[in-house]
């Protein structure tokens, strides 16, 4: 903030309505310049209007002059200690990326090798219940951000069971479809169970998460974990494996179902502090939690491409469903990039306090912005160098096929991260474009691609699409990370 406040010149008007305003009701210097950039107050207009040399400086001469008027926003209490999903508010926290990528292991390690119509109502199932999660984590966040924690808990109670019932029914009709429109006699009740299962998982697992109860959900996972540990003693877990509905299964299925039971009982004692909320949400937030779950499922058909290339094109040398395991590495990097984004938030606030001027926040945060991309991409370097090296050495893997779509993965990883800090910055609009022009690319060489096509081809093509992805967004954060008002 501007050391020395600015002074109107004599054919400047004293302090106008605008001004007192924002100055009025805001508890901070910092705040008043985010305020004032909110109602088109920028640095031109400082200017040009009232003679400052920035925002800044004019945000710190309507402080001053407002000093002696009250307030009509009091100073904001720090947020309850006990206030989850947070660095500190757990000592699991920073597992979190473990606990995303052991579902997709289990979830992945279940494609059946043969039926694609069962496949593809699995990978189905999974893109969309993963999406799910994406508006009712937005949701729940906006009851803590009030620090309404039993709306949070009441609202997530019933997005379990809402979640459930939805799934059933879904899983019910495609499973009905499939059995008449297609040829295909492996679907069966079984996966009927294995879709709203999933739905079930998902839904828990986000409830545990957003209530600090990452330990429980690790206790819950011990089960699944055990199944694929058996299952990849086995067999190789990269090679195609059966389907839930084919002979000798029914105990995967049962590890499966005590995770999903214990992940469901854990999740109900989480929330057993539901209430109704103070206040309703603003409309608006429930519209933008559909844009969260439009993303989500743009951001599932990035990641499980491969799979869905497989699933619509045989050709003569194709990699298993299972090629999707490769992308491990991406979603245990989840983990980080949640813990860089937290970092993120602090160090707005710190950054707006202390810049004097808008072209130094700008410059400021943009370097801090830098650092995080480049914290996330070498974190998520290495664990797929660990990953990929421990997968190579146990299940002896030689196919250069591997070692592309692990550079793919890393470079899509850097374009969700890049996505996931504009939907921080309040751009989720702007996401949604680019995410699904990506999707759009990926899903028109899907349908002119045909049997001649080879599986690297389609990978190379996957990593061409994640590269511009990742360049437009690099582009888009370095516009908007240097606005104050969209870090408010």
């Amino acid at each position: 903030m501007s050391r020395t406040p600015f002074v109107p010149g004599p054919r400047r008007p004293a302090l106008s309505p605008e001004l007192a305003d924002a100055a009025t009701s805001s508890t901070h210097p910092a705040e008043v310049a985010v305020t004032l950039e909110s109602v088109g107050i920028n640095d031109r207009v400082a200017r040009e209007r009232y003679g400052a040399r920035d925002v800044f400086a004019l945000a710190g001469y309507a402080g001053a002059a407002t000093a002696d008027r009250p307030r009509s926003e009091p100073e904001a209490d720090p947020p309850p200690a006990g206030l989850p999903h947070r660095p500190g508010a757990s000592p699991w926290f920073h597992i979190r990326g473990l606990l995303y990528a052991i579902p997709a292991l289990v979830a992945l390690s279940l494609l059946p090798a043969g039926d694609h119509v069962e496949s593809g109502l699995l990978i189905g199932g999974l893109a969309l219940s993963w999406a799910l999660g994406y508006g009712v984590t937005y949701v729940a966040w906006s009851y803590l951000g009030a620090l309404d924690v039993p709306a949070a808990h009441r609202f997530l109670r019933r997005a379990i069971a809402g979640g459930a019932a939805a799934a059933t029914v879904v899983a019910v009709v495609a499973v009905f479809g499939s059995l008449v429109w297609t040829m295909t006699m492996q679907v069966t009740l079984g996966t009927v169970a294995l879709l709203v299962g999933q739905t079930v998982y998902l839904l828990s697992a986000a409830t545990l998460l957003m209530t600090g109860n990452e330990a429980r959900l690790l206790i819950a996972l011990v089960p699944a974990g055990v199944g694929a540990l058996l299952n990849a003693v086995d067999g190789e877990i990269a090679a195609p494996i059966a389907g839930p509905s084919e002979p000798g299964r029914g105990w995967e299925l049962g590890w499966l179902a005590a995770t999903v039971l214990l992940a469901l009982v854990f999740a109900v004692l989480a929330t057993r502090r539901a209430a109704r909320p103070k206040q309703p949400l603003p409309r608006t937030t429930y519209l933008t939690a559909v844009l969260q779950v439009a993303y989500g499922l743009m951001v599932a058909v990035l990641v499980l491409y491969p799979a869905l290339f497989e699933l619509a094109v045989s050709n003569y040398d194709s990699l298993p469903l299972s090629v999707t395991l490769a992308a491990l590495p991406l979603v245990l990097g989840m983990g980080v990039a949640e813990t860089l984004l937290h970092d993120h938030r602090a160090a707005a606030v710190r950054l707006l306090a202390g810049s004097r001027t808008t072209a130094e926040f700008a410059g400021r945060m943009r370097r801090a912005m830098l650092r995080a991309h480049l914290q996330f991409t070498a974190a998520l370097a290495a664990i797929t160098v660990a990953l990929g090296g421990l997968s190579a050495a146990l299940f002896d893997l030689e196919d250069i096929r591997y070692v592309v779509l692990g550079v793919v993965y890393l470079v899509l990883g850097a374009a969700v991260f890049s996505g996931m800090v504009l939907t921080l910055l309040g751009r989720i609009e702007t996401v949604l474009r680019t995410t699904g022009t990506a999707v759009v690319a990926l899903l028109a060489f899907q349908f002119v691609a045909d049997h001649d096509v080879a599986d690297v081809t389609a990978i190379v093509w996957q990593g061409a699409v994640a590269t511009v992805l990742l360049v437009v967004h690099a582009v888009l954060v370095r516009r908007h990370a240097g606005t104050p008002v969209h870090h408010r």
